[in-house]
């Protein structure tokens, strides 16, 4: 089965034997003493034997052998790994470097020896015991991601993170961020589109940044990769669509929009190289561009008042700020929060608004993402039963029923409702444009739906329906900045 022997006389002994597939085998015995090298070489030719007959798991050898290998080999062949599957540059490297500097707060020297405690305590004392709870939570997912990663390829038999709980976010949020109102986000807008180079990028640019930001959703990584390509504006739905290596799903999105931005940004997008992203500025400056335009759109503000004690009053106030009087701030990711925020107000069902957002819980965007005022809430009563047999006002009764005509005018659609009327043939007609003809409602008017009780209401002869409106994308907010 085996034999031994010594390449020098007196040295340890040398073991060779056959593995299989007509394959041999020589290893150290690491000792001199002859009787103890057959006893080693015995035992390793009957592993070899077992092997052969099916009788030893190699899935457990080879997670054996896996957790005794140094960690920093590990966490290169995890770094390859997220390369390969198309993360991009900079997850890989954020990603890779807060893992390793847990696991080398922790001490951890092995997959092995990745013990929970270990590793709570040494996120815990992350920034010197400074950082906050979010950052403590993101850098424990790190590692969570690499003992999943660990598991799935077949190098160790459970994740010992699993069953850890984070910090809560929620008793140490050092960052809160607000969605801006109708009045700021229109005035942040105008003061952009009348403003000079910044970072890079023209005030038109940085207006249009800011209206697809806000009437999408999308990311900032997501924006800077779109091209000319991406956005598909003809036909009835509208929308941009964003590439899997971009999308934070690591999926292709087609993201709807109105059909009023889609109109603004056909005629922005004249001219625009193709093949080329069509925001060239320092998109990674975008914060301090947002800022930079809220100051402008701030001075402008408060100089439409005559100074006296209106102006210093406004200046007091947290429109326009950076932080408002609750502390929440404003920066770029707040149009994504704006946009957010805009779909629940229109009444957009929880799975719509969840959908838009390319959430992956509705938990995420209702907790996180909504900012709903106090006259929001107090709104939302309107429905509750009048316990002393008063009557409902008129709109909360529209409310109650769907029939309160909000899926057209400015309430919702992407366009406004015109007042229809019936033809001489009973063909269902649109009432005088402005140019003073008759337009005809031929069921292909972008992002308005056919059976929209919007224009059934206000159509004689169109059927009656008592059916909600569609809330795809109902938002007054979003509407106005047309």
């Amino acid at each position: 089965m085996g034999t031994l022997y010594q390449r020098t006389p007196g040295g340890v002994w040398t073991a060779e034997y056959g593995v299989g597939g007509g394959k041999s085998r020589k290893r150290s015995t690491r000792t001199s003493d002859r009787q103890a090298a057959l006893d080693i070489l015995e035992k390793w030719t009957g592993i070899e034997a077992k092997r052969r007959n099916g009788m030893i798991d190699e899935a457990g050898e080879r997670i054996a052998a896996e957790g005794k290998r140094g960690i920093e080999a590990q966490l290169a062949e995890w770094r390859e790994w997220m390369e390969s599957k198309g993360s991009t540059p900079g997850h890989v490297r954020h990603t890779f470097n807060t893992a390793e500097r847990v696991l080398s707060d922790a001490k951890v020297r092995t997959l092995g020896g990745i013990v929970p405690s270990a590793i709570l305590s040494a996120v815990a004392g992350l920034g010197e015991g400074g950082a906050s709870a979010r950052t403590k939570n993101h850098a424990l997912g790190t590692v969570r991601a690499l003992c999943r990663w660990a598991v799935h390829d077949g190098r160790m038999t459970r994740n010992p993170l699993a069953g850890m709980r984070g910090f809560n976010v929620e008793a140490d949020r050092r960052k809160v961020r607000r969605a801006l109102g109708d009045d700021e986000l229109r005035a942040l807008i105008d003061a952009a589109t009348h403003g000079e180079r910044f970072k890079g990028m023209s005030g038109p640019d940085r207006a249009m940044l800011y209206r697809l930001a806000a009437g999408s959703g999308l990311r900032r990584g997501e924006i800077a990769s779109l091209t000319p390509e991406s956005f598909q504006l003809d036909g009835d739905a509208p929308s941009v669509v964003v590439a899997a290596g971009h999308s934070k799903r690591r999926r292709e999105d087609r993201q709807p929009i109105r059909a009023d931005l889609a109109d603004a940004l056909a005629q922005w997008l004249t001219g625009k190289p193709k093949g080329e992203r069509v925001f060239q500025g320092t998109m990674h400056r975008t914060g301090a561009m947002l800022r930079f335009d809220l100051r402008r759109a701030w001075q402008r503000w408060t100089r439409e008042t005559p100074p006296g004690a209106q102006r210093r009053e406004k200046r007091r106030a947290g429109f326009l700020r950076e932080a408002d009087d609750s502390g929440r701030v404003a920066d770029f990711h707040s149009l994504r929060a704006t946009y957010i925020t805009s779909i629940v107000r229109g009444g957009a069902s929880v799975k719509v608004s969840q959908t838009l957002a390319r959430h992956s819980t509705p938990v995420l965007t209702m907790n996180v993402y909504t900012r709903l005022g106090v006259h929001d809430l107090t709104a939302g009563l309107d429905g509750l039963p009048t316990i002393d047999g008063a009557p409902k006002s008129d709109a909360a009764a529209l409310r109650a029923t769907g029939t309160d005509g909000q899926g057209g005018g400015k309430g919702g659609g992407n366009r406004t409702a015109k007042h229809s009327q019936s033809s001489p043939t009973g063909a269902l007609r649109l009432a005088d444009d402005a140019s003073g003809g008759e337009v005809e409602n031929t069921g292909k008017l972008r992002g308005n739906r056919t059976d929209s009780p919007s224009i059934a209401k206000q159509c004689k002869n169109a059927p009656r329906r008592t059916r909600t409106f569609d809330p795809l994308i109902k938002s007054q907010l979003l509407y106005q900045l047309s």
